[in-house]
């Protein structure tokens, strides 16, 4: 059996540094992109409420002499700046029940709304939801879970 000359036998193929290079590139995102992801399920969230809650009230309504306001309460795990708007589900905003509200770490806030817009107009019967918005941390969290079931005004 004879040996063709080395001039004559095919090279095996080599791959191109650019391909080397994306590959060692992919494999380095991958691996720093899974670190990333694995501190993110460790970061607390920023507002400690417990799911599924609803607030369900009826405001007062002419000559009705109790106090028909939603009350509720929110914790921050983070000290900051909040502002607490009332909003549809659709996200239109009704009421800001607390601007500029400073709350310390891990302490709950006691909040209320009386069912109205911030004109002071009576908001329509329905569902709503909390938007919190933090100063410092840059972010806006619906509160997870939790609704405002308002009812129709008594007479």
């Amino acid at each position: 059996m004879s040996r063709a000359p080395a001039a004559a036998r095919p090279r095996a193929p080599r791959a191109a540094p650019l391909a080397r290079a994306a590959l060692a590139v992919l494999v380095a995102a991958s691996v720093g992109a899974f670190f990333i992801a694995q501190a993110l399920k460790r970061e607390a969230p920023l507002l400690k409420r417990p799911r599924g809650y609803t607030a369900r009230f009826q405001p007062a309504g002419d000559g009705h002499p109790f106090d028909r306001a939603a009350h509720f309460d929110v914790e921050a795990t983070v000290g900051d700046v909040l502002d607490v708007s009332v909003l549809t589900l659709s996200g239109r905003v009704v009421d800001v029940i607390a601007p500029r509200l400073v709350v310390r770490e891990y302490r709950s806030v006691l909040l209320s709304w009386a069912g109205t817009t911030s004109a002071g107009t009576p908001a329509p019967a329905g569902l709503y939801e909390l938007r919190v918005r933090f100063e410092r941390a840059g972010q806006t969290v619906i509160v997870p879970g939790f609704r405002l079931a308002l009812k129709g005004r008594s007479a």
